[in-house]
């Protein structure tokens, strides 16, 4: 996902064309720096709110949001910020998430499920199983102490819905790249004198 933004100003192109492939690749790298500090701010924030599931089954995060990438790509005439992580463009839309090498996903139903994949489990010493009277479950026996219950919900597809909180406003967002540009300006400025 990239998030791009534009200044409709014909007073700002007029000095932005003044400035110069140099001074607009700079311009533009301070813009998007700008965006980033926000958005990874904002992220870590939301991230702490995210863990209804772990603390439903009383399992530790996995961290997931903490994780997301985001990658400043600037030049001379643009500049944008890319969030790389799964299920990341929800920002926008509903996510639709279908199995890609299993034939059903995997939604955890117990702390030792969570954040894990069913073959991780397997080898943490779980032997997983289905019984014909609970259909849609995949059920697990511990080697270690004898315990068995469900670990797994399997489904076929799964909608994650639309979550704008994820990132800053568009507002806020517009005012960390305003920003980021008047501090570089300034700051150029001061050199200058």
């Amino acid at each position: 996902m990239n998030l791009t933004w534009s200044i409709n100003d014909a007073q700002f192109r007029r000095f932005w064309q003044e400035l110069g492939d140099g001074g607009r690749l700079r311009l533009n790298k301070a813009a998007a720096q700008g965006l980033l500090v926000l958005c990874r701010a904002h992220v870590r924030r939301e991230a702490t709110r995210h863990h209804t599931s772990a603390r439903r089954l009383n399992a530790s995060p996995t961290g997931h949001l903490e994780r997301v990438s985001m990658v400043v790509q600037t030049d001379a005439e643009r500049a944008a910020l890319a969030i790389h992580s799964p299920g990341f463009g929800r920002v926008f839309h509903p996510v639709v998430i279908t199995p890609k090498r299993a034939k059903a996903l995997t939604l955890p139903m117990a702390a030792e499920a969570y954040g894990r994949r069913a073959g991780e489990l397997e080898r943490l010493g779980w032997t997983l199983f289905t019984l014909k009277t609970l259909r849609g479950i995949l059920m697990g026996k511990s080697k270690h102490t004898g315990e068995v219950k469900a670990l797994y919900a399997l489904k076929s597809r799964v909608t994650l819905p639309q979550d704008r909180s994820l990132l800053p406003s568009d507002e806020a967002m517009e005012q960390a790249v305003r920003t980021a540009i008047v501090r570089r300006l300034q700051s150029i400025a001061k050199r200058a004198q």
